[in-house]
């Protein structure tokens, strides 16, 4: 087992002991087991998995994870429930995201892209 803790800017969203935690990195979903090595890495669009005593579900927007000395860290910029995760509120995301990218510069409109491919994956 290993400690781990995920935060937003507003408040403490959970916290406990973990066996494993399945993220959704950058580059493909990330498995966290105890005495992982030690990592930093970006946080795509999608769920984490939890498995403790209870298992937790949630869907994170953005942000990043630290693992170190047998301890997590998630650090996601918006946190949903997996029940209330649905079509529509995908499609809401989806249709901010195509707002912001109309101004943005080229770096920008990427990562706003790939944000937005995240999300339509997700679609049912």
């Amino acid at each position: 087992m290993f400690n781990f803790k995920v935060v937003t800017p507003e408040k403490t969203y959970l916290e406990g002991e973990a066996s494993m935690v399945v993220l959704p990195g950058i580059e493909g979903d990330l498995g966290i087991l105890p005495d992982h090595s030690n990592i930093i890495t970006s946080v795509r669009p999608g769920f984490v998995n939890i498995d403790s005593t209870d298992n937790y579900q949630f869907f994170v927007e953005e942000g990043f994870i630290k693992f170190s000395e047998n301890e997590l860290l998630v650090v996601a910029v918006g946190i949903v429930d997996k029940e209330e995760v649905n079509n529509d509120l995908l499609n809401e995301k989806i249709e901010q995201l195509v707002g912001q990218i109309e101004g943005a510069d080229e770096k920008n409109k990427s990562k706003l892209q790939n944000k937005i491919d995240c999300l339509k994956l997700l679609l049912n």
